[in-house]
């Protein structure tokens, strides 16, 4: 699908839902690098693991150069855990934006790809344009980066921020 479209399928929505024209519908396409700053795994069992993780995101890279997630990074807090091969657990990142204004990206597992882990996320707004924001999507791990300290997140899915 063109980008022209996608932007005409996110304004439609937003005129649906009888948004403000003070909003931005935006697509939340793109990527981020981060890396580890403590990871901690207990096994419980052999089919159980309890994982802990602190992180920092070094930030957001879009195909669209206006978008405000462009560049915004933070730490994130991860808790998950694996039971049978089914994760369940949830990461809170808080991310700023190149204004200053800060966002919460909340992010839930939901199964395995081929690189790791894959699952749903939804935006908070927490300061600036970012309250009253809202949206989400989908995330996947793209790859540990050039070593097992660093990883590489992908996210589909669009949202929406005050003008």
């Amino acid at each position: 699908m063109n980008r022209t479209k996608l932007l005409w399928i996110a304004g439609s929505v937003v005129s649906a839902f009888g948004l403000t024209s003070g909003a931005l519908a935006a697509d939340a396409s793109g990527c981020y690098g981060g890396y580890f700053t403590h990871m901690e795994k207990l096994q419980v069992a052999p089919n159980h693991a309890v994982i802990s993780v602190s992180s920092y995101g070094t930030g957001y890279v879009t195909k669209d150069p206006s978008s405000p997630i462009k560049g915004a990074a933070g730490p994130c807090v991860t808790f998950i855990e694996i039971i049978d091969g089914k994760p369940t657990g949830e990461s809170r990142c808080i991310r700023t934006d190149s204004q200053g204004d800060k966002f919460l990206i909340i992010g839930k597992p939901d199964g395995f790809n081929s690189t790791g882990m894959k699952g749903t996320w939804k935006v908070k707004g927490l300061t600036g344009k970012w309250i009253g924001a809202s949206g989400g999507g989908e995330w996947w791990d793209a790859g540990s980066g050039k070593d097992s300290q660093h990883s590489f997140e992908c996210f589909s899915g669009s949202y929406e921020v005050k003008k």
